[in-house]
């Protein structure tokens, strides 16, 4: 059965995007007019996000709008999008802009007005409402806005203004939180932002550029508290290559730990680079990081990184040159996550060979069940002769996972412009482009059906009690280790190594950990692990066994304790009553029949008579057992709940 759901999820894949044109030379027309520039991003349900500056007469120059694409590319705003705004003073071209999305979907634009060097910020929902009021926010100065959505809703907004870079937090409706905007520092020197990264225990990390001359710079990363407040003493230098300012660089991020990809001038070359940043602000890779590849020969260009969640390995394509920079290629790797080892060789792994070919990634690359998604830009780019564009998937080897190799997406003959590739849903990605399909410069976009096949979860490994211990006590937390795509896990706890005389089945657990209450002292146990995830569930791991400890001397001990538990049965309300030798703290846990814990408190006790009331008003009728344990006392006891 589970076969047969899976091929169906995929069949539906497959025909659920019908309203996407399947003609590649013609493609799916986003707006009616001519598009000047365009940047797009993707939802967690399938729809995109098309953001365009559209040209018009002076002195406006330029308005911004916005088109909303469905899951099956039909215009949901419009022939022509909707009016973001007509306020923005313009001049007659536009400079570096940003897009981003939160976790319920909503857009952020990050844009400047190159008539007056204005910032600005919109905050609009999936029907194109403004969030953040009709203008957005406004700071006089601001180029390079960059936004960093917040997982309780508010945002930190970065910008480059006077030679500084800066950062202000909004609430969820736009308001500001701070009484001025905080300084990105690196001692005297004028810094400008790059990427932004929220950390899942506290505060976020800027990785941020030093400004030299030019357009050159010097990567630094600093972390920052909730205030915006500097949490290491200075900043973090991450590299010692030049790098550029106004270029864009992939970061991506595993708990705490950031990893930032990025390509720079070494004298007369370029290398391309991944680096680790520890919470601490430490780099255990070392200056610069680890190298994609260690030859010297070829030039490695824009980089692009990614890692799935429970992955081993960051995964990285990079875009070659020759030394003339007149012929292109595609080269692949992956890194050890901890210790950066490269697992392509030192080399890396050749995906398409430099050539007059052209070929190369363009945007992003994603990954889809640990396997590299990324769109391929076929051709010499110069702006005028023509481009394809065809979607790729690698396996997890780093070869093609397509028997056809390529998926093609984009192939009018010619050149295209402001290419966006957007994260996949819904078992398909999207790319928007602009092209001139003899009518003028127009966006269109595409979709790619990435029908992966999951690969096989692995056996979870276990890890406490381990195989063949004794003396384990019978309140025992289960630990094993976690597997990669696995969304839950099922344990099993039994008396026999067949699992036929089952205490406990548990499914949907999430953690690693299960917490659970033996019945019997000095008695073997057996218990296995398995994960699951949407569409599979992995082997059962191996059997271990285990004995529990000998309890011979807790009910001398109850009884020297005066234990006593009234009323019993009882229809809601019991009383437990013990002396104590001393004072200490104890823990009191009460279990149900199959072993699951449904109290736990830590209790302070008295020299002599103790007396805690337990009111099981809300729990359901069962056999319940109970501990007393702490540095004095160690009581086991059982009653019952009636209706």
């Amino acid at each position: 059965m589970k076969s047969i759901i899976f091929f169906l999820a995929i069949f539906m894949a497959l025909t659920a995007h019908g309203q996407w044109t399947t003609e590649t030379a013609v493609n799916t027309l986003v707006a009616t007019s001519e598009g000047g520039d365009m940047k797009s991003i993707g939802t967690s349900d399938g729809q995109t996000y098309v953001v365009f500056w559209k040209t018009v007469a002076a002195p406006v120059n330029y308005e911004l709008r916005l088109q909303v694409l469905d899951a099956s590319g039909n215009r949901q705003l419009g022939d022509d999008g909707m009016l973001v705004s007509g306020n923005i003073s313009m001049s007659t071209y536009t400079v570096i802009w940003s897009v981003t999305v939160d976790k319920d979907d909503n857009l952020y634009i990050g844009a400047t007005g190159t008539g007056d060097g204005s910032g600005h910020v919109f905050k609009l929902d999936i029907n194109g409402n403004p969030l953040w009021g009709a203008d957005g926010v406004t700071f006089s100065d601001g180029y390079l806005v960059t936004v960093l959505p917040l997982a309780n809703g508010e945002a930190i907004v970065s910008w480059f203004a006077s030679g500084q870079g800066l950062m202000q937090r909004y609430d969820a409706a736009g308001n500001t939180l701070w009484n001025d905007p905080q300084p990105i520092e690196s001692g005297t020197s004028h810094t400008a932002p790059a990427n932004l990264f929220e950390l899942p225990e506290a505060g976020y990390v800027v990785v941020f550029h030093v400004l030299s001359f030019g357009i050159s710079s010097t990567l630094y990363a600093q972390r920052y508290d909730e205030n915006g407040v500097a949490q290491w003493a200075v900043p973090t230098k991450l590299s010692n290559k030049t790098t550029a300012y106004n270029a864009f660089y992939s970061g991506t991020q595993d708990g705490e730990v950031v990893y930032f990809g990025y390509f720079a001038s070494s004298g007369s070359r370029f290398d391309s680079f991944v680096q680790r940043i520890n919470p601490d602000g430490t780099l255990p890779w070392g200056i610069n990081g680890m190298d994609f590849d260690t030859n010297e020969t070829d030039y490695e260009m824009d980089t692009q990184i990614a890692i799935a969640p429970g992955s081993q390995y960051i995964w990285a394509v990079c875009t070659y040159t020759n030394t003339s920079q007149g012929q292109r290629g595609e080269y692949v790797q992956k890194f050890d996550k901890n210790t950066g080892a490269r697992q392509f060789t030192d080399n890396a792994k050749i995906v398409y060979p430099i050539s007059e070919d052209f070929r190369q990634h363009a945007g992003p690359m994603f990954l889809m069940n640990d396997q590299p998604l990324f769109l391929l830009k076929k051709g010499y780019d110069n702006s005028v002769t023509p481009t394809t564009l065809d979607g790729v998937l690698l396996d997890e080897n780093g070869d093609f996972a397509w028997e056809e190799v390529s998926r093609p997406m984009a192939t009018y003959q010619a050149a295209k412009s402001r290419i966006q590739f957007n994260r996949p849903a819904n078992g398909q990605a999207v790319a928007v482009f602009i092209e001139d399909k003899s009518g003028g410069a127009r966006i269109y976009a595409q979709n790619v059906v990435v029908d992966v096949v999951p690969a096989p979860l692995d056996q979870p490994t276990l890890v406490y009690p381990p195989d063949e211990s004794v003396e384990i006590p019978m309140m025992v937390t289960f630990i094993w280790n976690a597997v990669q795509n696995a969304e839950t896990y099922q344990i099993q706890i039994s008396t026999d190594d067949a699992f036929e005389n089952l205490i406990a089945d548990e499914g949907n657990l999430v953690n690693t950990t299960y917490d659970f209450s033996l019945p019997d002292d000095q008695t073997t146990y057996h218990w296995r692990v398995k994960a699951v995830d949407a569409t599979q569930e992995s082997d059962w791991s191996a059997g271990w066994r285990f004995t529990t400890e000998i309890m011979l001397g807790v009910d001398l001990l109850s009884s020297a304790a005066e234990l006593k538990v009234y009323p019993n049965p009882t229809r809601g309300q019991t009383f437990l009553e013990f002396n104590s030798p001393s004072a200490c703290e104890v823990q009191l846990t009460i279990y149900d029949s199959k072993g699951s814990l449904v109290f736990s408190s830590v209790e302070r006790v008295v020299p002599g008579k103790n007396s805690f009331e337990a009111d099981l008003a809300k729990l359901p009728a069962d056999a319940y057992h109970f501990w007393v344990k702490g540095k004095a006392l160690n009581l086991f006891g059982k009653f019952s709940l009636v209706r």
